[in-house]
């Protein structure tokens, strides 16, 4: 049983039926296969869409304070063009086990870790991760780290070590003076809440059907409203497991010029320093919730990466009869 402000819910499948229909949007998440594997003695969920054992799968790792379903029309879409898809909820996220909020990165690339494996042995060893924002994160820092990727997707990624992460936050300026408190203080109480808002300016992510980011998280029962200070620690300091210049898995990174988090002169000087096969896509006006907002804009340019990776054909656009209305 979840609850809301509104209600209880007897099953995460009534809530999404509620918010689809309060909201205005098209319930796909009754096409999606729930299942689990267990990381670090969690229990971790998984959303599965299956489109043939022998196709290539996508692993998919969602962003700060949200799960995987959050990003069910384009992972929906993305298998509709002939991919696997594995999303999984990390550790204290949507409903996988766990203390809420409370992780470190290097947990959530042990989940990552445990998701990639799911996919091989459910599917085959043809493997791609894909992450949005914090997953992004997660998705390079996995490239760096599991040779067992044919390559990676990132919407957004940093170096949390280099001194430009700091410009990630909600206060750029006061970050720098404070993360020396955070990395002492971390220590001290990790448990310690700290509201998701007091570091990112969620009412700047805009979304469609909640209006920013921050309403969908104060609406969605399933969504974090803080993280804990082993958490913010662990993302103020956690060091790529090998430099940008000897990563060997292929990367693509996209995002919007209008992103309202991460600033395309950081992405491009990351971009820039690494030696392996790479792509960067830039998408005119978008803000930080491209992939919510625009799944029809970037499914492209990412399927023909994946092509390539994969050496795969996908199924061409105008071949697929979607079960609703929108432009595929």
């Amino acid at each position: 049983m979840i609850a809301s402000k509104e209600r209880y819910y007897f099953s995460i499948e009534e809530y999404f039926e509620h918010i689809a229909a309060a909201f205005g949007f098209p319930n796909l998440h009754e096409h999606f296969t729930t299942d689990y594997f267990m990381s670090d003695g969690l229990r971790i969920n998984v959303d599965l869409l299956i489109h043939d054992k022998s196709a290539p799968t996508v692993v998919f790792v969602p962003g700060t304070a949200i799960y995987a379903l959050c990003y069910s029309e384009f992972l929906y879409k993305l298998y509709l063009r002939g991919f696997n898809v594995v999303g999984f909820d990390p550790r204290g996220h949507g409903r996988s086990e766990g203390t809420r909020g409370d992780y470190t990165v290097e947990e959530l690339m042990r989940d990552a870790h445990g998701a990639i494996s799911y996919a091989i042995n459910k599917f085959n060893d043809n493997v791609s991760l894909m992450g949005s924002s914090q997953g992004g994160i997660v998705a390079l820092y996995m490239a760096a780290k599991d040779s067992r990727l044919k390559g990676v997707v990132c919407q957004n990624f940093a170096d949390l070590t280099a001194p430009e992460a700091a410009k990630l936050t909600r206060f750029p300026r006061l970050s720098k003076y404070l993360r020396p408190l955070i990395l002492n203080f971390g220590g001290v109480m990790p448990n310690t809440p700290i509201p998701i808002n007091t570091y990112l300016d969620l009412e700047l992510v805009k979304i469609k059907y909640f209006g920013n980011m921050k309403n969908f998280i104060d609406q969605d029962p399933l969504a974090l409203h803080h993280i804990s200070f082993r958490a913010l620690q662990s993302l103020a300091s956690t060091p790529l497991p090998k430099p940008l210049h000897q990563i060997e898995v292929p990367v693509m990174v996209f995002q919007g010029t209008a992103d309202s988090i991460f600033s395309v002169e950081m992405t491009q000087n990351i971009f820039d320093q690494l030696e392996c096969k790479k792509h960067f896509e830039l998408f005119e006006d978008e803000d930080h919730a491209i992939i919510a907002e625009s799944p029809d804009k970037i499914i492209g340019p990412i399927v023909q990466w994946l092509e390539g990776i994969h050496e795969y054909e996908s199924v061409p656009a105008e071949k697929i009869k979607a079960p609703f209305s929108v432009t595929l």
